[in-house]
């Protein structure tokens, strides 16, 4: 081979590779938080900017071992928002796999995405139970303990994400 010759497949692989990885890349279009009921129950809010999706999937996980612990899926989507009662899901969410029961000491990591998230992803969040337990009824914990919202707050920043 030609010594000019030998950059040529560096040169067509390297962008090929940032392409492809720039196609996995996906949009982000809102938001997903930790709240509490006045119950005391825990709900993941879901808002998110732009138009409404057809549907709305929420997935828990256990953080680090990806272990599966619940995924939910709801078409009531018109309002810009959509709130998941863990402890007592309205009709409107449908339970597709696990047990939403959440045990203390683990952390979870919970994403959303719209229609099949194939191209866009809501937000993600980490939370443990002692997160939640720290909430009053009205704030929304979104990640870090200084980062906790008024419900309007968390409404804004979703709409943000489209600005």
């Amino acid at each position: 081979m030609r010594p000019d010759m030998k950059n040529i497949p560096r040169l067509v692989v390297a962008p090929a590779v940032v392409l492809m990885l720039a196609g996995c890349v996906q949009e982000q279009v809102g938001t997903v938080g930790l709240t509490r009921s006045q119950d005391g129950g825990i709900n993941i809010p879901v808002a998110w900017c732009g138009r409404a999706p057809h549907s709305m999937t929420v997935t828990i996980l256990v953080h680090e071992s990806w272990e599966r612990v619940a995924k939910f899926d709801t078409t009531r989507t018109g309002s810009g928002s959509v709130t998941l009662d863990l402890n007592s899901p309205s009709p409107d969410w449908k339970l597709i796999w696990g047990d939403p029961r959440l045990r203390p000491g683990v952390t979870y990591y919970v994403e959303a995405y719209p229609d099949s998230g194939k191209d866009a992803i809501v937000g993600q969040l980490r939370f443990t139970l002692n997160d939640a337990a720290t909430l009053r009824p009205g704030e929304v914990y979104v990640g870090d303990k200084d980062d906790t919202y008024t419900w309007n707050e968390f409404l804004e920043s979703a709409s943000q994400m489209c600005g």
